[in-house]
């Protein structure tokens, strides 16, 4: 286990809440983004962000957007181990900061599995994003 993937292993136990938002299903069935390299929150690691039909289309203002990215190692380039599903669903349209964005921020250790709020997730990263709380735009 990598100390990023300790870390994340710690934050999700330490600092959120368990919660039970509706399953995203079988996200790896949507537009898909990759990125990798150093970033705050996540470290030198490979992204894969799926993006649902709300925010692909309408973009992440709109309730019910929601994003999942896989944090993965970065092997070279390429996409290692995963260390942590992040999830973002719009659950009030609009960008309000004063509660996430609209957003709902959770994470799970695995596809399907349990999830925990990230109150941090906001606070610390997203509310400088550009894009009503996400970093791109996933508009076609």
């Amino acid at each position: 286990m990598s100390w990023l993937h300790a870390v994340a292993v710690l934050a999700l136990a330490g600092c959120a809440e368990s919660v039970s938002p509706p399953d995203v299903g079988d996200y790896t069935s949507w537009h898909r983004i990759e990125t990798m390299g150093p970033v705050p929150g996540h470290g030198d690691s490979y992204r894969l962000i799926y993006v649902n039909d709300v925010a692909r289309m309408r973009g992440t203002s709109e309730k019910d957007a929601v994003l999942v990215k896989e944090v993965r190692d970065n092997v070279n380039g390429a996409p290692g181990d995963l260390r942590v599903i992040e999830i973002m669903r719009k659950i009030r349209a609009g960008t309000d900061p004063k509660d996430e964005g609209g957003w709902l921020f959770t994470a799970a250790m695995s596809a399907g599995g349990s999830e925990t709020h990230q109150d941090f997730c906001w606070s610390r990263c997203h509310v400088q994003a550009p894009f009503a709380g996400a970093w791109f735009d996933y508009t076609q």
